[in-house]
């Protein structure tokens, strides 16, 4: 975990949520999508560079892929079949090629075909010609690399796109790696890997054939727990568990902590050793190339770039306080040392203090290379690109939206708002304005009420007495209706008044936001006020205590007490309660897998009319009961979950508790998959593969692209070696 306070990431959080909702709504109120400039946002992934592209990822369903698609290319050729024999024509239904191929496979991006006749194979191009003769026992299509997989008297090599050989044909197996830059290699019994030129990167020297990981590869070690690591470059590392290797791009791996290894070990890309004896990488920063470590508790800072340490471990913390320059990512981190505090820009390029240590109780990032420094309880403001500061004479210094400045600086009753170039007095309606409601997400309440002061000419008056003077009853009402209204702040503001009146209600409800909430989620806060509530007797507060201790939640986690206080909410008749101890017992993790147990639990939730139909149907399932397990499948399915959609395909196909009906299972396969079941891919194309009436290898080859494409993996029965056989 960071160092960073919570209410430190919570402030951070709030702010750049609220900006990135300022530029969305922006573009939505003035209907013009241009405005999502991907530039303008706060703490959005560095893996892209525009809105729509960031849209456009197939891990986002947002229905902007169809908007953006590029129009499907017309192709210029055809494959056809004549007389159970392959030819090619061209899109003017001319022939290019008469049909005398026993098999025409798909072309390839070199434009290259795999075709074959009487048992030989060569290449034909999508202009109508044979490229290579056909000589060979066996042929794969070409790779992105231009390289292509042959085989002769039993023995494999790499041919280029004009049929010479790059390599002997001396492999007895050949395996494409990735794009096909590289190939697993067999040779006498051993496996090595060769790349595209047929260099030699890996020794042919391993029982087993080097798999690819995130970044890294690695081989097995007969009877050993570890593998033998080689990087992305195939530099050799070691001999490290699988789960112990981390890829840190940039060419950094990192080896984490395991039996027999108490310390984490960090390489460069060519395979030499940059640290060890470090106990972890900080894990919440977020900076392009900056990489924080911590030694003997002590806090340091590598360049992933240039492989070194630009800070050494010598500082109690190194934040980041989610800075961009540019409209993108900085190396701006905030650095903690004794009770000095500074600003160190780790651009790679060149890295410098931008504000070096100094006695400041708190700094703050505002705008490009602008921050805000606490000194003495006082704030003041420098840019440190040119040095220009003023003085520390304001009491409270926020961000704000970006339209006519990036800040707020207040001094006793006057507001002023910060640009790039001048401190000034803010404009009363714009503070009038962020006063309102619709910025209660941006400011916290103090705020709003001191802009709303000074947008009025009034003095600030707090009102707080007031609400300190109402029952606990009154608070936690108004309370609900904020939540309801997801005006989290002013519920968490009311409940906490309630809760400090001993009103157990509250203390659940502070709990659930704190436990909840996207942008106020706080462990600690969470498992206090879930304790409290517990022990004042809210039977879902025993509830949130029992899952606090079986996730770990502000607590570490503990299987018996999380039992504890589940059982105390079930005995309470709360369904929710027998629902979490029914996943204890089916979740096979924190307690062994105990379908008797689960089923008893998932009844006694349904009883009182909060059923887990799916859980039901699986655990009927296994009891073999398919008429009841299909009358739970089906309940599931009306409430739209999509594995049940799936169990469902499953029993019609095999007739299990009704009869058989292809039809029905691919109709409930098809929605499981709507519903982003990506496992449904499998079943489908076994059906079009397999199931008498059905068959469609194109289909088949669909769903078999779509799973590989979700990172299923294949089964063997569904793999052909030859891929897009036309007809086959």
């Amino acid at each position: 975990m960071d160092d960073t306070s919570h209410a430190e990431q919570a402030r951070i959080w709030l702010a750049n949520i609220a900006h990135n909702n300022q530029v969305i709504t922006r573009a939505m109120d003035k209907g013009d999508i241009s405005l999502l400039n991907y530039k303008d946002f706060n703490d959005v992934s560095p893996g892209f560079t525009s809105f729509p592209e960031l849209l456009n990822y197939e891990g986002y369903d947002y229905g902007w892929s169809c908007i953006w698609a590029v129009a499907e290319e017309e192709l210029l050729y055809e494959i056809f079949e004549q007389n159970k024999l392959w030819g090619l024509k061209d899109k003017d239904d001319r022939v290019l090629l008469s049909p005398q191929f026993d098999e025409f496979y798909s072309f390839g991006p070199q434009d290259l075909a795999v075709v074959s006749k009487n048992g030989k194979y060569g290449y034909v191009h999508t202009i109508g010609r044979i490229a290579i003769p056909l000589i060979w026992e066996d042929a794969f299509d070409f790779e992105y690399s231009g390289v292509a997989v042959v085989t002769l008297q039993t023995k494999s090599g790499l041919i280029d796109t004009k049929g010479r050989e790059i390599t002997p044909l001396v492999y007895d197996e050949l395996d494409t790696i990735g794009d096909g830059s590289y190939f697993n290699a067999k040779k006498e019994s051993y496996w090595g890997v060769i790349d595209a030129s047929g260099q030699v990167v890996i020794g042919f020297e391993h029982a087993d054939m080097v798999e690819t990981g995130y970044g890294f590869y690695y081989t097995q070690t007969n009877g050993q727990k570890s593998q033998k690591i080689y990087n992305e470059f195939f530099n050799y590392l070691g001999e490290f568990p699988i789960d112990s290797v981390e890829n840190l791009d940039n060419g950094l791996i990192l080896i984490k902590p395991y039996k027999g290894l108490n310390s984490s070990l960090l390489y460069k890309k060519d395979g030499t050793l940059l640290d060890s004896g470090f106990e972890k990488v900080n894990r919440q920063t977020n900076f392009n190339d900056l990489l924080v470590i911590r030694k003997d508790k002590k806090h340091g800072a590598i360049s992933r770039k240039n492989e070194s340490y630009v800070l050494p471990c010598e500082y109690d913390a190194i934040l980041d306080i989610r800075a961009r320059v540019n409209g993108g990512i900085s190396d701006i981190a905030l650095i903690h040392q004794a009770d000095k505090k500074g600003v160190y820009d780790g651009n790679p390029i060149r890295p410098s203090w931008l504000i070096p240590l100094g006695n400041y109780e708190q700094i703050l990032w505002l705008y490009e290379t602008v921050f805000a420094l606490q000194k003495n309880q006082m704030w003041g403001i420098v840019n440190a690109a040119n040095n220009n500061m003023s003085s520390f004479e304001f009491d409270l210094v926020v961000q704000k939206p970006n339209e006519d400045g990036f800040a707020y600086a207040f001094k006793d009753d006057k507001v002023y708002t910060v640009s790039e170039n001048a401190i000034a007095p803010a404009n009363k309606s714009a503070a009038l304005e962020h006063a309102g409601e619709d910025y209660a997400y941006y400011f916290e309440y103090e705020i709003r009420k001191r802009l709303l002061a000074y947008g009025k000419g009034l003095s600030t008056i707090s009102e707080q007495v007031t609400d300190e003077l109402s029952t606990a009853y009154d608070l936690c009402v108004k309370a609900i209706a904020a939540s309801n209204n997801k005006d989290y702040a002013k519920s968490i503001y009311y409940d906490t008044l309630a809760a400090e009146k001993g009103y157990a209600l509250s203390m659940n409800n502070l709990a659930h936001i704190y436990y909840n909430i996207q942008g106020f989620i706080d462990d600690d806060k969470a498992f206090y006020w879930y304790e409290k509530g517990a022990m004042a007797g809210n039977e879902n507060a025993m509830n949130g205590l029992g899952m606090c201790y079986k996730h770990g939640i502000g607590t570490p986690v503990n299987i018996e007490n999380a039992l504890f206080w589940l059982n105390k909410a079930a005995d309470a008749q709360l369904a929710l309660a027998y629902n979490n101890l029914g996943d204890l017992y089916s979740e096979n993790l924190l307690l062994p897998f105990d379908p008797d147990k689960a089923l008893q639990y998932y009844q006694a939730a349904a009883a009182l009319g909060e059923p887990e139909n799916n859980w039901l149907g699986y655990l009927y399932d296994l009891k073999g009961d398919y008429e009841k397990a299909l009358k739970y499948y089906q309940l599931g399915a009306d409430e739209g979950i999509d594995i049940s959609f799936y169990n469902l395909g499953i029993f019609h196909l095999n007739g299990l508790g009704t009869s058989k009906n292809v039809t029905k299972a691919i109709d409930n396969f098809k929605l499981s998959l709507n519903r982003g079941y990506h496992q449904a891919n499998i079943d489908l194309a076994l059906i079009y593969r397999n199931e008498k009436g059905f068959n469609d290898e194109q289909k088949v080859q669909q769903h078999i692209d779509a799973a590989r494409a979700a990172g299923l993996q294949i089964p063997e029965d569904l793999l052909v070696k030859k891929k897009g056989w036309f007809g086959f």
